[in-house]
């Protein structure tokens, strides 16, 4: 037993109070004087005093009494220990598909339910399942969440350290840009799809091409035989720096993955897109030398503020450790955690121009090392009406998956699958009817002892 505020405990010197009542409740006699004897010499006065006590068992019950009001002040409560080593867990399976994942893994979910697991369907409410579902010929609609953003969603619903076994394929098109991360135990149980190999049409800056697709790549082919004119860009950087040696190793990235010709610095011919490297001011000669309606990506200059923050490209994160301070008025086309802008956009008439405010250098930060430089650079080079998807689709019929030995959730806080409950169970309503049979009790025998009393 223990009480949520032992210093009400100090309320028992209380007990006194009784005890000294009982000791001291002795009425003073009264004197009365006599005529046959007044005239006789008044002897001394002499008192005495009993201490005795005389009815131990009502001192005792008032002295519980107290006890037991003290007690509830204290509010005490036992500590009760609940543990479960064999929790159930949850089995998660796409409803569609529910009837062809019982009959291919009919012995695992038969053990699993008789150990107590529930069936839910992986998908928007993560409703309960039976084995009736598996007969279910209802029409089939193709879910289209990712895997992350489900798994993310089961947090909220499955209790902590809990053992979920997620029948589901490995398709890297079902994630978003982020492996989620649970706090149950999660055991993923691939499934095999009837077909792993598919193929299909896209059109990439107007030009088509077929996609063929299988567990481990996707590949694209042009299919239209014209030549399409090279794409000319001029790249100018400032003296001692080498920013343009990682621009040009995207760029080539860029010319290989589309298929586009890529001339960089043409000795004849405009511009269609130009890089100025630089501190310095973009030089009216320079800027002529770009083709109408082209592109200048320029480095802007300004107050350098170092920063422990990360850039934010199409919802991916980059270390950032240097840019310049930037205004907030143009459009912002990459920012860092703080929403200031790192890569603004403004069109003209004649020109596309991008305002970048940091550098293609690692000192500056990590992009040039990180394979989102190049899809970063993609809408730039490739001017494409949806640019943000060109080249990098997410098809429903792309079949690559997650190798084997690729890691891919993680877990967190599930330390095992015991859980132990630690529950306060108040004991108030057991010192409150003793304390009520105490005083009932009490109630009692005092008013028989007043009776007795009387009748003497």
């Amino acid at each position: 037993m223990q009480f949520l505020y032992p210093i009400g405990l100090l309320a028992l010197a209380g007990l006194m109070i009784p005890l000294v009542i009982h000791l001291w409740n002795i009425k003073q006699g009264k004197t009365i004087k006599i005529g046959s004897i007044a005239l006789l010499g008044e002897s001394s006065r002499a008192s005495s005093k009993s201490f005795k006590i005389n009815d131990w068992l009502l001192l005792i019950l008032r002295c519980l009494l107290l006890v037991l009001i003290v007690f509830l002040l204290s509010q005490p409560y036992f500590k009760k220990t609940a543990s479960s080593s064999h929790k159930a867990g949850w089995v998660l399976v796409d409803k569609t598909i529910f009837p062809s994942v019982f009959k291919t893994h009919r012995k695992t979910i038969d053990s699993l339910l008789k150990k107590g697991y529930e069936i839910h369907n992986f998908n928007v409410g993560f409703t309960q399942l039976t084995l009736k579902d598996t007969a279910s010929n209802e029409t089939k609609q193709i879910n289209t969440l990712s895997y992350t953003a489900l798994l993310d969603a089961a947090n909220q619903l499955v209790p902590s350290a809990t053992s979920v076994y997620l029948f589901a394929d490995h398709r890297l098109n079902r994630f978003g840009n982020e492996l989620p991360a649970v706090h149950y135990k999660l055991n993923w149980i691939p499934i095999n799809q009837a077909d792993t190999l598919s193929s299909w049409i896209t059109t990439y800056a107007g030009k088509k091409y077929e996609a063929k697709s299988n567990p481990s790549h996707t590949t694209y082919q042009a299919l239209n035989s014209a030549d399409e004119a090279p794409i000319n860009i001029a790249i100018q950087e400032a003296p001692g720096t080498t920013d343009s040696r990682y621009l040009i190793a995207a760029l080539k990235s860029i010319s290989s993955f589309t298929g586009r010709k890529i001339i960089i610095n043409p000795q004849v011919g405009k511009a269609d897109i130009a890089f100025w490297l630089s501190d310095e001011a973009v030089p009216a000669n320079f800027k002529s030398s770009i083709a109408s309606k082209g592109t200048l990506f320029q480095y802007e200059k300004g107050k350098l503020i170092a920063t422990a923050s990360f850039m934010d490209i199409d919802g991916r994160h980059v270390k950032l450790s240097k840019r310049i301070a930037s205004p907030n008025q143009a459009e912002k086309i990459w920012t860092d955690a703080f929403g200031n802008a790192i890569l603004t956009n403004e069109k003209t008439n004649d020109l596309n121009s991008y305002h970048f405010y940091s550098r293609f250098n690692p000192q500056w930060n990590e992009l040039v090392w990180d394979g989102l430089f190049v899809k970063a650079l993609m809408p730039i080079v490739i001017r494409e009406k949806n640019p943000y998807d060109f080249g990098f689709e997410d098809h429903q019929a792309d079949q690559r998956t997650f190798s084997a030995k690729q890691q891919e959730i993680t877990e967190i806080n599930t330390v095992g699958a015991t859980t132990i409950t630690i529950q306060n169970e108040s004991l108030a309503p057991l010192f409150w009817i003793a304390a009520l049979l105490i005083f009932t009790t009490e109630r009692i025998l005092s008013f028989r002892k007043k009776t007795d009393y009387v009748k003497n």
